[in-house]
């Protein structure tokens, strides 16, 4: 299978990002096509992945952003979205995405990208901060709504997440000469914060954090959703009160039905 990466061009390209939006996250929230557009065609990048094998050479997957402002005024990249149709999943896609997206954000002159994901979902904390080197330490609860949260969901909880482009640490994580620690060591000397998420936590303190998290957060959910709340809850108790003491979230590792964060301050 061969996979090009590429600029999206023209309106049937466009009208596929808005396609594979609805595939992959149904009919509620889809950026539109003119939205893409106008974006794409004033500083934004929007970039399709294409099934060059297959015929007529089919968008399977694409990533988006826009230009943003930092709260201190810098100017950064906002990655809003990036998606792969079911199919094509587990293929090294969305990291190849990512990592197109950054080339062409660098070459606009701008070295922070930043974008959101659910610190409960172990594989994108695995790919974002792991594999790509992104820090976090901001945490935005139920970002998405709804207001009350309807009974049998969790809360749409988010770090966001910051990729600084151009350092020191990003260059050696993608070019593979820096090796992330294992959960042995993540634990080792730190403090972990959440034995048991339905149990007290411990006190935020010292210079090293560890914060646990389940590594199927879905199938939890279904099988245990008391336990899942519990999870949500905690985890954005801890998380925000360790950001708040100036604490971010450093590296990620899984072990079993385990994932842990690692904070540093």
């Amino acid at each position: 299978m061969k996979i090009v990466i590429r600029p999206v061009a023209g309106y049937a390209e466009h009208m596929a990002c808005e396609e594979i939006q609805h595939v992959v996250w149904g009919e509620h929230g889809a950026v539109p096509l003119h939205m893409l557009l106008t974006a794409h065609t004033n500083g934004g990048v929007l970039l399709g992945a294409f099934d060059a094998d297959a015929p007529g050479a089919p968008m399977v997957g694409f990533a988006f952003g826009f230009l943003g402002r930092a709260a201190d005024g810098r100017l950064k990249h906002c990655s809003h979205m990036a998606a792969v149709l079911p199919g094509y999943r587990d293929a090294r896609i969305g990291e190849r995405l990512k990592l197109a997206q950054r080339e062409a954000v660098l070459a606009q002159g701008i070295d922070l990208m930043t974008w959101t994901y659910d610190p409960l979902i172990s594989r994108n904390a695995r790919l974002n901060i792991r594999k790509l080197g992104a820090i976090c330490r901001t945490y935005k609860p139920n970002i998405y709504g709804p207001e009350p949260v309807p009974a049998g969901d969790l809360p749409s909880d988010r770090f966001q997440v910051e990729w600084w482009l151009g350092s020191a640490r990003v260059a050696a994580r993608l070019a593979g000469s820096d090796s992330p620690p294992d959960v042995a060591a993540i634990l080792a000397g730190a403090t972990l914060l959440n034995p048991d998420p339905e149990g007290p936590a411990a006190p935020i303190a010292g210079g090293r954090l560890a914060l646990r998290i389940p590594a199927d957060i879905d199938g939890l959910r279904g099988a245990n959703f008391r336990r899942a709340w519990a999870w949500r809850h905690q985890v954005r108790d801890l998380a925000t009160a360790a950001f708040a003491a100036g604490y971010h979230v450093a590296e990620y590792a899984r072990e079993g039905e385990d994932g842990y964060y690692l904070l540093d301050h």
